[in-house]
């Protein structure tokens, strides 16, 4: 499934409905505004309703009114100063095409609803005519003006079409190298990244910390345990974000990841269970998801002592693997990640 978030303008919009739009932004300010001071002062119930609202608002600009006013009012006084945006959720507002091939989104607001053709630029192209094609969902449409133009937005979701063969990217995380990635072919190019850096970090904030410890800083070592959780932080979003890159450079590349949830306290390296490790997957499958790309989790048993070529079961020796019954040499590590491409998997999201 692909999320893909459309902003677009309307194309030369009526005097008419540019001063129609404009006054609802106002009302909804007036509403929205009426709404959290009845919250505050106790007039009004949380279970407010259309029928409790006196403003000529279409309901169901008037419901999203209470919704976004409900999300922004947190038992504290709020004072909204600006014009608000035109809101209507999902099934309230619609897209078309007329007899010329203009594209027109259609949603109510005070006097009717206003059916008005909106720029396809290129870039949107693709997502706009999944949801005409009726191939996507839509979200909660929001209208809003700036400068001289009015604007709208809506995320659409769909499955995006892949023109020929997947190409699995098996991805180990490692302690001696944090990243491994391969696809199921000893030739294509691989993607390895030493774990020196997150080890120096660990060991550095570990020994700050038991230094304070042994001192009775308490509060300081809270504060040196947060500093070494964005630094990790830090680290991770970069290396995520490489690997998706090196992964988008494949046709149709679905990223394979271990199930670090399935593996138990007799795996050879107990520091997988840790959080840096499984913040990064969880990294990788977020921006792999916003990019477009298929992320899967996989049975983690035996990926690194398993030859990718002939599937015999070998010790492996530091960073070398060399299989004795098929001869098969290469980075342990990678050896690991083609193992991990060429299993079947279960789609996951972050």
């Amino acid at each position: 499934m692909v999320e893909v978030s459309v902003e677009t303008t309307f194309r030369n919009p009526s005097r008419s409905r540019r001063q129609e739009w404009q006054r609802a932004t106002h009302i909804l300010r007036e509403c929205k505004q009426w709404l959290v001071d009845g919250w505050e002062d106790d007039s009004l119930a949380s279970s407010v309703t259309t029928g409790d609202i006196d403003n000529p608002l279409y309901s169901a600009l008037q419901n999203q009114a209470i919704r976004n006013a409900k999300s922004d009012y947190a038992d504290e006084s709020i004072e909204y100063t600006g014009e608000q945006p035109i809101e209507v959720n999902n099934q309230n507002w619609e897209i078309h095409t007329t007899e010329n091939d203009s594209v027109v989104i259609g949603f109510p607001c005070i006097s009717d609803w206003w059916y008005t053709p909106i720029h396809v630029h290129e870039s949107i192209e693709e997502p706009v005519q999944a949801l005409l094609d009726g191939d996507a969902e839509k979200t909660k449409l929001s209208v809003w003006r700036e400068g001289g133009d009015w604007h709208c937005s809506f995320t659409v979701e769909y499955d995006e079409q892949q023109d020929g063969e997947e190409t699995p990217i098996g991805v180990d995380v490692g302690h001696n190298y944090i990243l491994a990635a391969t696809p199921d072919n000893a030739s294509a190019e691989s993607f390895l990244v030493s774990g020196k850096e997150h080890k120096f970090v660990r060991r550095y904030y570990r020994s700050l910390r038991d230094s304070l410890q042994e001192t009775g800083a308490h509060r300081a070592r809270t504060r040196v345990g947060n500093k070494e959780y964005r630094r990790i932080q830090d680290m991770n979003h970069t290396l995520s974000k490489r690997l998706v890159e090196y992964a988008s450079q494949f046709e149709n590349p679905v990223i394979k990841l271990e199930d670090l949830e399935n593996i138990r306290d007799g795996s050879e390296w107990n520091g997988v269970h840790s959080w840096p490790f499984y913040e990064l997957q969880q990294f990788i499958t977020y921006k792999a998801e916003k990019e477009g790309v298929c992320v899967e989790k996989v049975d983690p048993e035996n990926t690194s002592q398993e030859c990718s070529q002939c599937d015999e079961l070998v010790g492996r020796d530091g960073s070398k693997f060399e299989c004795p019954h098929c001869g098969y040499v290469r980075h342990a590590d990678l050896n690991a990640a083609e193992n991990i491409s060429q299993r079947e998997g279960d789609p996951c999201t972050a």
